[in-house]
C-alpha cells in the first residue's frame, strides 16, 4: 500500500460552525483555537462557529481562522492515530503553512502568527489596490496560460492558480480580469469570475511582501520531516532554508496546484487525505490525475470523520 499525501485547504473552504465538534471533544483543539485567538486579536473560534459568513470570509479574519481549523483537523487525527505516515504534505495557497506546521518547518504558534500577519497585509492591499480574480474552464493551460500573458501586456495580470489541467485561475485588476475573461469566451472556454475580496498572488499584492517576508525573518524554518509539495514551484522540498525563501515568493506567485498533486501521483501515492471542510481539493485532484479510478481521497474535517 502507498503512503498517502495530507493535504491542507485554503481560502474558499470555509463554512460557518466548523470545527465546534472537534472543539467541544478534544482539549488539544481548545488550545489551539486559544492560541489563534491569542496571536490573532479575536475570537477566532466564535468567527469560526458562529460567523457569519461576511466576516469569517474577510482576508483577515479567514486566514487565522482557517488555519486554526486545519491545524485541529490534523490534531484531532492524530490523537485518533489511525494516520499512516505521510509520503508528502501539500497545502493549497494559506493552507501551505499549516501543511509547513503539520511538517514541523514551525511550531503551530508560528503559523498562526504568519497567517494572522498575512492575512492583515492582505486585506490593506486589496483595499489599497482593488482587483478581481477569474477560472477559466475547458481551455488547454498553455492556451490559457497564452491568453493571459497577451492580457498582462496590457493590464496587471498573471496565473494565480494552476489548479487542473483544465481549470487555471488569473488574478489582476478588475480591467484586466474582464478583458481575459473575453478572450477566454471567444476560444470557447468557460469562465467564472470568483467572488474574493482581492486579487491574490497577484502584482497587486506587492506592497504586502516585503512587511511579511520581515515576519518570515522572525521565524526560525526548520527541516522538514516529511517532504512538502511547495506552490511556488510544485516540487518536493525538506530544507528550512529552501522553504523560508519560496515563502518569501509564494503572495506574488501562482500556485502550482496540478504538477505538485501530479507529482505525488506518480511517485505512487494514490490515498490524499484532507484536512478540514468541504473536500475542495479531494473534488479537484478528480480533474487531475489520469485514473480517477484508482484514486482515494478522504475528509477529516468533524468528530464523524472517517478516521480509519
Amino acid at each position: 500500500m502507498s503512503q498517502p499525501v495530507f493535504l491542507f485547504p485554503g481560502q474558499g473552504s470555509q463554512v460557518v460552525g466548523m470545527g465546534r465538534d472537534l472543539y467541544d471533544a478534544f482539549a488539544s483543539v481548545r488550545d489551539i483555537f486559544t492560541a489563534a485567538a491569542d496571536v490573532a486579536g479575536f475570537d477566532v473560534a466564535a468567527v469560526c462557529f458562529d460567523g457569519p459568513m461576511e466576516t469569517l470570509t474577510e482576508t483577515r479574519f479567514l486566514q487565522p481562522a482557517m488555519t486554526a481549523m486545519v491545524l485541529s483537523c490534523y490534531q484531532a487525527a492524530l490523537e485518533k492515530e489511525t494516520l499512516q505516515p505521510p509520503a508528502f504534505m501539500a497545502g493549497h495557497s494559506l493552507g501551505e503553512y499549516a501543511a509547513l506546521a503539520a511538517a514541523g518547518v514551525f511550531s503551530f504558534e508560528d503559523a498562526l502568527r504568519l497567517t494572522t500577519a498575512r492575512g492583515k497585509l492582505m486585506q490593506e492591499q486589496a483595499e489599497a489596490n482593488p482587483g478581481a480574480m477569474a477560472a477559466i474552464l475547458k481551455l488547454p493551460a498553455d492556451t490559457v496560460k497564452a491568453l493571459i500573458e497577451e492580457t498582462a501586456l496590457e493590464h496587471d495580470l498573471c496565473l494565480a492558480n494552476f489548479n487542473a489541467p483544465l481549470q487555471l485561475v488569473a488574478s489582476g485588476s478588475e480591467t484586466g480580469i474582464q478583458v481575459l475573461m473575453e478572450k477566454a469566451r471567444e476560444q470557447k472556454g468557460r469562465v467564472s469570475q470568483l467572488k474574493v475580496s482581492g486579487a491574490w498572488h497577484s502584482p497587486l499584492m506587492k506592497g504586502a511582501e516585503e512587511p511579511f517576508n520581515a515576519v518570515i525573518d522572525d521565524i526560525t524554518f526548520h527541516t522538514a520531516k516529511v517532504p512538502v509539495l511547495l506552490n511556488v514551484t510544485g516540487e518536493p522540498e525538506q530544507e528550512g532554508k529552501v522553504i523560508k525563501a519560496r515563502m518569501k515568493a509564494q503572495m506574488c506567485s501562482g500556485v502550482q496546484w496540478c504538477p505538485a498533486m501530479l507529482h505525488a501521483w506518480e511517485e505512487g501515492s494514490r490515498l490524499f487525505v484532507e484536512f478540514g471542510p468541504k473536500g475542495v481539493l479531494g473534488k479537484m485532484l478528480k480533474t487531475i490525475v489520469p485514473d480517477k479510478t484508482l484514486l482515494e481521497t478522504r475528509i477529516i474535517d468533524s468528530v464523524q470523520a472517517d478516521w480509519a
